[in-house]
């Protein structure tokens, strides 16, 4: 029996919060062949989103955290449009860190999604990957993550 998206998640004990609904003109999730575009998105605690600035108010594990539940987010963004079992892999990640000025441990933070992505898939299907610093995001967020998901048939 092949061990599906929603069952290596619930094993792992990952919960899934609410999907966030869009916060303008755009779609969160866009499919297109066999390939699901995530928009940018970001963490939320208890639906709130998590403020901070890398580096300067908040550390790389908090800001791994963030990370982590900005991938939960854009997970369940994904069951929501798609279903979780209709996922292959993650093929790309972009992930935006709003940090200090003198910050350059971006690819840290990043890891924090990318680790959730190892333990759903295995490291033969992790995506590529880029981490950048930013000055600003939405809501005061710390990071932000847009994406792109290989799906099955």
């Amino acid at each position: 029996m092949i061990e599906t998206t929603s069952v290596r998640l619930a094993t792992l004990g990952l919960v899934l919060p609410p999907p966030i609904a869009p916060l303008g003109s755009y779609r969160t999730v866009s499919i297109i062949g066999n390939e699901a575009h995530v928009s940018g998105l970001g963490p939320f605690e208890n639906g709130v989103p998590v403020p901070g600035i890398v580096g300067e108010e908040m550390s790389i594990e908090r800001a791994q955290h963030c990370a982590r539940l900005t991938m939960l987010m854009i997970l369940a963004c994904l069951h929501e449009r798609c279903g979780l079992d209709r996922i292959r892999r993650c093929a790309r990640l972009t992930v935006y860190v709003r940090a200090a000025a003198s910050f350059t441990q971006h690819p840290k933070v990043a890891n924090g999604a990318s680790d959730v992505l190892l333990d759903l898939f295995g490291a033969d299907l992790l995506p590529a990957r880029s981490a950048i610093g930013v000055h600003t995001l939405p809501m005061g967020i710390p990071v932000e993550i847009d994406s792109v998901f290989e799906l099955h048939g």
